[in-house]
């Protein structure tokens, strides 16, 4: 178990309790096919490049707080990573709805955004992500899109993985900047992954969710 690094302090919170936040919980998918010390470290470096207001609890679940504009990316950037363990993923329910109160640690904090993201969750089956919030016209656009986008991340290898986590992470690099990062010989090699990633259109899902839901948030 990782030590948590949660900002949260056990007083209500000072904000509009009024206020839209984000909160996810996912589980590990697969957990006992790798030690734990192979998917822990992918899955704690995935979740703090996004927020330090997190935990991971009952080995394989986790909950954290993240930003409206930032949380489809944190959903993909999290497949990507434990996606390059052969047999793993995660299941996410994102929850959008207000925190009223933030104890010092993330379970024991109350909000809609955790009812709603464990609620997410629970209606997951042979769906990996899922979003609840209070316009349901929202869920029934983002919901379709994730669950179809999903098929396609269902198809990554963890070469596709890796390389589409390294694409996340330096988007500004060239294939052939990529290749020495990621350790391939040949560009071409880069890109054949990237396509059969899809990276392209996951790019394309992480920015028509995100717009769509500040419409709402902001």
């Amino acid at each position: 178990m990782i030590d948590k690094l949660s900002l949260f302090s056990n007083v209500a919170v000072t904000n509009n309790p009024m206020e839209n936040r984000i909160v996810i919980t996912g589980d590990v998918i697969q957990s006992r096919s790798h030690g734990a010390h192979e998917w822990m470290p992918l899955l704690e470096h995935a979740i703090t490049k996004y927020t330090g207001t997190f935990d991971i609890f009952r080995g394989d679940s986790f909950q954290a707080e993240v930003t409206a504009d930032q949380v489809f990316e944190s959903l993909y950037y999290l497949k990507s990573s434990l996606r390059q363990l052969e047999h793993m993923d995660v299941r996410i329910g994102v929850g959008v709805g207000n925190i009223t109160f933030r104890g010092d640690d993330i379970k024991k904090s109350s909000g809609t955004a955790f009812i709603r993201s464990g609620e997410a969750l629970d209606m997951l089956q042979k769906e990996s992500l899922a979003l609840r919030s209070d316009w349901s016209k929202l869920d029934e656009r983002v919901n379709l899109i994730l669950t179809l986008s999903t098929r396609l991340t269902d198809q990554w290898t963890p070469n596709v993985a890796q390389t589409v986590q390294a694409a996340m992470d330096h988007p500004k690099a060239s294939q052939t900047q990529l290749s020495k990062i990621i350790g391939r010989t040949h560009q071409s090699q880069v890109s054949t992954e990237l396509r059969r990633g899809h990276f392209s259109k996951i790019l394309e899902v992480i920015n028509y969710c995100t717009n769509d839901l500040l419409r709402y948030v902001k």
